[in-house]
């Protein structure tokens, strides 16, 4: 007969919080059975897999990272499950696992680096877009000055000020 253990339990076991545990379930995407009132049941393989996701954050993968290896980890499970592959242990699995995990997290940083490197370029482009806006606005006000000394007679023409003269 298969054990199951309440929440509090299994937060007690894992010495996290338990709305860190309703927070994974949530975002991994980890089915837990409930009973009749609705509780959550974890059995020995939620647990299992809440140590891997525990070990996996240790190593520093984020959550879209963990749920990918997570994925991978079912599929593995389903070909085991079915018997069209030979499977390796479990401790290969989170090799694996990890190994996937930590491309996604390469991958991941290597976007955030060509991100800041494009932000940089944006504001560099943004400081030249400011810089000409200012050099515009000053030769207008230029011309309108220049323009309302002639109309009240004074200093030279806009117009040979527009041809450089």
């Amino acid at each position: 007969m298969e054990r199951f253990y309440k929440i509090g339990e299994v937060a007690e076991m894992l010495g996290i919080e338990q709305h860190t545990l309703r927070y994974l379930e949530t975002t991994l995407k980890i089915r837990i059975k409930r009973d009749e009132r609705g509780d959550r049941m974890y059995s020995e393989a939620d647990l299992e897999t809440l140590r891997l996701v525990l070990q996996l954050k240790e190593k520093g993968l984020n959550t879209t990272a963990i749920k990918l290896a997570l994925e991978t980890a079912q599929e593995n499970r389903m070909v085991e499950e079915t018997g069209l592959v030979n499977v390796t242990p479990s401790e290969n699995n989170l090799k694996e696992m990890v190994g996937i995990a930590k491309r996604i997290v390469e991958q991941n940083e290597e976007l955030m680096q060509q991100n800041r490197k494009l932000e940089e370029k944006m504001a560099r482009l943004e400081k030249k877009i400011d810089e000409r806006n200012l050099e515009r606005e000053k030769k207008i006000n230029e011309f309108l000055d220049l323009w309302k000394a002639e109309q009240e007679g004074k200093g030279r023409s806009w117009f040979s000020w527009l041809r450089g003269k």
